[in-house]
């Protein structure tokens, strides 16, 4: 149950912001829902992960303080595929196959 309401919020939170960002522009809904839903799934993957470059970064003030054995990191991210991601994949992936069939005749 806690998946289905995680993935009606997060599918309700990007039809919202897809509304908001065409009125902005004075776009149609369609023209701005793939460029939403891969900013959304780049957003959302990137916090959906842990380690790499950027926390690598922050631990760099203290990792000097630690000894060698500690300081040897794998340099490997772990990414977590929780349901948020999912959804802005297929949102993503929905808006483009959308996008390709309502401007097939421009390509």
């Amino acid at each position: 149950m806690k998946k289905f309401i995680y993935s009606i919020v997060t599918l309700l939170i990007l039809i919202l912001i897809n509304i908001i960002s065409s009125k902005i522009f004075n776009l149609e809904f369609i023209e701005l829902s793939f460029c939403v839903g891969l900013t959304s799934s780049v957003l959302v993957g990137f916090f959906s992960s842990e380690g790499g470059l950027i926390s690598d970064m922050t631990d760099i003030s203290i990792k000097f303080l630690l000894d060698s054995k500690s300081r040897n990191s794998s340099h490997f991210t772990k990414f977590h595929i929780n349901t948020p991601i999912i959804i802005c994949i297929l949102y993503t992936l929905v808006s483009a196959i959308l996008s390709i069939i309502i401007y097939w005749e421009y390509f």
